[in-house]
């Protein structure tokens, strides 16, 4: 079938009634914008939210000791609080292989006066293993990290957070100089490079090896926290449940006690996220697609009139030999067309848009602990709605051209006169 000339009939139309046209294709191009736009922040604001994950490892779990609870079936070890020491991390090393990284998360329970020159700070002290900045994701602005050595020689070295470092040396560069905590002078290696809002805790902290803690602040070899980091391949739900009834066997605690100990799960709070974000899209795609609904109710209302408006024409088309489905393409053609040009404006306006917003924050807004990153839309959202376009204007000019088909010759007479 010929599409070249309907299509050059349909943009004379077009030309003919700009107001009419401009009226019929208004309601698509502003559903098309609307969706765009709201697809775009959408996907802007689930990038900002996952890109705050990115301080944990994917399959991270963190491991919080509590009290076993008064319904405990052991009446001994009711109220107990539930610790772990060197010897758990060994087993838990030897009997699951999946587990990559692990580390105990001492923190000092004692008086964290630090002090360099007259300036003090009292931040959060915390005695890790190398093999926790696996599993939190810290990353240096200035110096290195905590490595196996400094383990390994107990050496009297400290990473600060960068508000531990603004306060103690406001004019000074830190690295490489000393500060006094608990009467016990440590060497400055690093800087915490500032984080999303899930690190900002580590801004007020100072981390030292776990070996220099336990030696220098005279701490116990029991803790309550456990950080690890399992390899890709592993299920993280599953073990977390292997894991809670391992530990219930060696503490000796119902594994239904809820009290006894906090598992966080990261790979669950990611997959959690991506739901409500899938319900969230879907919720979206709803509202923009009930807009581009009202567009298309009204090309239709339109070309029923330009249907009225054509009738001795279409009855002199038929006169001369035109079919019915020549007549039914020449309606859907131009419903087509003036949909196509009014989703083609609706898409490009909303592209703008996006591009505007993204301007405008990467122009102000440069906080890395933004929630929103910056709007998009994908290449098949785009692709998408160009389908729907093309489909939209088939159904907007489908019952319009129905009924032009069935105009008879008489009929078009009859109503020109």
């Amino acid at each position: 079938m010929d599409l070249i000339n309907p299509i050059q009939e349909s943009l004379s139309s077009i030309k003919q009634n700009k107001i009419r046209s401009i009226l019929a294709g208004f309601g698509v191009a502003w559903g098309v914008f609307i969706l765009i736009l709201l697809l775009g922040t959408g996907k802007g604001f689930q990038e900002g939210i996952l890109q705050l994950f990115s301080s944990f490892a994917k399959n991270s779990i963190f491991i919080y000791g509590g009290h076993v609870s008064e319904n405990n079936l052991n009446e001994k070890i009711q109220h107990k609080r539930i610790t772990f020491n060197d010897e758990d991390i060994r087993i838990v090393k030897e009997r699951y292989p999946e587990v990559e990284f692990i580390s105990p998360e001492l923190n000092y329970g004692g008086n964290s006066l630090t002090s360099y020159q007259q300036n003090t700070v009292y931040p959060q002290i915390k005695g890790v293993l190398p093999d926790y900045f696996n599993v939190k994701i810290i990353k240096p602005e200035k110096g290195r990290l905590l490595n196996i050595l400094d383990e390994k020689e107990f050496c009297r070295v400290v990473l600060l957070g960068r508000q531990v470092a603004d306060v103690l040396f406001v004019d000074e560069e830190p690295l490489g100089k000393t500060v006094n905590i608990a009467s016990t002078y440590f060497t400055v290696i690093g800087i915490i490079e500032k984080g999303s809002i899930f690190t900002q805790n580590e801004q007020n902290s100072i981390y030292m090896p776990y070996s220099t803690f336990k030696d220098c602040l005279d701490q116990t070899i029991e803790y309550n926290a456990l950080v690890l980091t399992l390899s890709k391949i592993t299920d993280a739900t599953n073990f977390e449940k292997e894991f809670k009834t391992f530990l219930g066997r060696r503490k000796g605690f119902n594994i239904d006690d809820k009290k006894a100990v906090f598992i966080l799960n990261f790979e669950n709070q990611v997959k959690a996220f991506d739901k409500l974000f899938k319900g969230v899209n879907i919720f979206l795609w709803f509202i923009g697609l009930c807009l581009l609904l009202s567009g298309i109710v009204g090309i239709s209302n339109i070309m029923l009139v330009i249907v009225k408006e054509r009738t001795f024409e279409i009855g002199i088309r038929k006169a001369i030999g035109a079919d019915s489905k020549s007549i039914i393409w020449m309606i859907i053609i131009e419903s087509i067309v003036i949909t196509s040009i009014a989703g083609g404006l609706g898409l490009l306006l909303g592209g703008s848009v996006i591009g505007l917003i993204n301007w405008i924050i990467a122009s102000f807004f440069k906080d890395k602990d933004a929630i929103f990153t910056g709007a998009s839309v994908d290449y098949s959202v785009i692709i998408f709605s160009m389908f729907i376009l093309i489909l939209s204007g088939i159904i907007a000019g489908f019952l319009p051209a129905r009924k032009a088909s069935g105009i008879t010759p008489v009929q078009a007479i009859r109503n020109e006169s």
